[in-house]
């Protein structure tokens, strides 16, 4: 497949242009700054230098796949560049986009959701800002049904790390193992995506790592 990575020099990025290169998809870094993907991943992975509100129909229907995986320095930037990007691909088949939201869309054990919860803190720091509009991202793209897009959700705790053999899935719930945590690392996320990708079962999904690791040993 031709996949697409906005935000590709970042955390979750970068880990989705490296598990897309090592499993033979032609992987193309959608990005601000075309010096820092070659300083990053050398001659092996292209550059398409954009802002992501330039992008236009013909830079994306290049891509069978394209994976929205940037922070934005407003929070609200979220479920706006969703909408830049449905008008983008109103009534296209491809690519499919994927957009990378987060933890606060997801279930708690008891039924609410996360973006609930944080909305009684908002304003008090930045990230909920940011989680908040990530769920207003979702429930934006709930609403559409003429572009052909995904979301993947990581869990509590998402750091930088390996992909484990194996994880826990979930459409749209928090996850925790048998210590009660919650969290995945960037290449079980990654891994997860591309697995889904070859074999897709729903538009909305979240993983989880199975047993408690570290990566300190």
């Amino acid at each position: 497949m031709k996949i697409g990575i906005i935000g590709a020099t970042g955390m979750a990025g970068s880990a989705f242009v490296i598990e897309g290169y090592q499993r033979g998809h032609q992987v193309t870094a959608i990005t601000r700054s075309a010096s820092k993907v070659t300083r990053m991943f050398g001659n092996e992975i292209p550059a398409l230098e954009r802002q992501n509100f330039e992008l236009t129909r013909e830079d994306l229907t290049q891509f069978d796949v394209i994976v929205v995986a940037s922070t934005f320095s407003r929070a609200s930037d979220h479920p706006r560049f969703a909408e830049y990007l449905h008008d983008q691909l109103a009534g296209t088949d491809a690519p499919i986009v994927v957009f990378v939201v987060g933890s606060s869309t997801l279930q708690m054990p008891d039924g609410s959701v996360m973006a609930d919860r944080l909305g009684l803190m908002r304003g008090q720091a930045p990230w909920i800002e940011v989680a908040i509009e990530q769920a207003a991202e979702l429930n934006y793209l709930k609403t559409v049904d003429d572009f052909a897009w995904m979301a993947i959700s990581p869990q509590q705790a998402f750091m930088p790390g390996p992909a484990t053999p194996t994880y826990l899935k979930s459409d749209d719930a928090l996850i925790f193992n048998n210590r009660q945590e919650s969290r995945v690392t960037t290449g079980t996320l990654a891994k997860a995506l591309y697995d889904e990708l070859a074999n897709p079962t729903q538009p909305t999904f979240t993983v989880a790592l199975l047993p408690p690791i570290s990566f300190n040993n």
